[in-house]
C-alpha cells in the first residue's frame, strides 16, 4: 500500500449528519425517493459523500449519513430541510456533528444512474446496484 498523498484542507466547514430511521421506512423511502436524488442530485457539490446505512450483514436500511459542506450550522440544516427524506419527517432522529475531513477519497459524483436503478434498494432491497455500464 502506497503512502497517502497530502492534500489541501477544504476550506468550508464540514457537517457529518447521521440519521435515523424509525420503524420501516421502506414505503416513505420509496415514496419520496425521486425529490429526494432530486434534492441531493441538484445539490451534489455540497456533499463529500452522502449514502444510506445498514447493520452490517443485514439487509434492510436502518438510516442514511451526509457528509456536508457549510459554513453554518443553520446552513447545513436548511440544506437537509430542503431533502424530502428530512421534509417528511422520515427520519426519527437527526444529529448535526462538527467534522474535520482529514483523510480518505471522494466518491466524485454519483452511484446511480436513475431512481427506478434504486428503487428495491431503497426500499430495503439487495444492496448490489445496477448500472447501465
Amino acid at each position: 500500500m502506497s503512502a497517502a498523498k497530502t492534500a489541501p484542507r477544504l476550506e468550508q466547514p464540514c457537517f457529518l449528519v447521521i440519521c435515523r430511521d424509525g420503524g420501516n421506512k421502506a414505503e416513505p423511502r420509496t415514496r419520496h425517493l425521486k425529490g429526494h436524488l432530486d434534492h441531493v442530485e441538484a445539490n451534489w457539490e455540497r456533499y463529500v459523500t452522502a449514502g444510506p446505512v445498514r447493520i452490517p450483514g443485514e439487509e434492510p436500511l436502518v438510516g442514511s449519513v451526509f457528509l456536508v459542506v457549510a459554513d453554518t450550522l443553520n446552513e447545513a440544516k436548511a440544506l437537509m430541510d430542503g431533502d424530502p427524506y428530512v421534509s417528511s419527517g422520515m427520519y426519527a432522529s437527526i444529529e448535526y456533528l462538527e467534522f474535520t475531513n482529514s483523510i480518505g477519497r471522494f466518491i466524485g459524483g454519483k452511484i446511480w444512474d436513475s431512481a427506478e436503478a434504486i428503487a428495491d434498494r431503497a426500499a430495503g432491497g439487495p444492496t448490489k446496484i445496477t448500472t447501465g455500464d
